[in-house]
């Protein structure tokens, strides 16, 4: 069995361990970065103790329901535009759109009406044509 057994001056000596504690030094420097980004990921998840700060919207489909501005009255499915403007007088805010396949068009339009204070509460009314098809509302308790 032979070995050889090569000399290597001090100037070679030093690049050698220069060169392994350069990638040393790159590799420690990795390792810190991420033993520092661990725990803010785990710092994005939500507890479930956090999860009760939030509100959650309570939604309802309705088949009637007492405008804020006329409660003695009730507006209720396949009533009418008119029918429901005469009641509840004008929507805070109206969506149109056109909904339809083969056979033709249907213009839907959504009649907002909201309530803000201790109960906030927005009603959506969904009229297909001219008859309202749904009524829906939105309670943020």
């Amino acid at each position: 069995m032979q070995c050889s057994v090569q000399t290597v001056g001090s100037s070679q000596l030093k690049k050698t361990l220069d060169a392994t504690a350069n990638g040393l030094k790159g590799k420690l420097i990795v390792c810190a970065c991420l033993c520092t980004l661990i725990p803010s990921v785990n710092s994005l998840a939500v507890a479930p103790a956090e999860l009760g700060s939030f509100q959650v919207a309570q939604v309802s489909t309705l088949s009637a329901w007492r405008p804020y501005a006329n409660p003695d009255r009730l507006i209720s499915v396949g009533m009418n535009k008119g029918q429901v403007l005469s009641i509840a007088g004008k929507p805070d805010h109206e969506e149109s759109y056109y909904q339809g396949g083969r056979g033709g068009l249907t213009r839907i339009s959504d009649w907002y009406y909201i309530r803000s204070g201790f109960d906030a509460q927005t009603t959506i009314l969904k009229f297909a044509q001219e008859s309202l098809v749904n009524i829906t509302s939105t309670s943020t308790r």
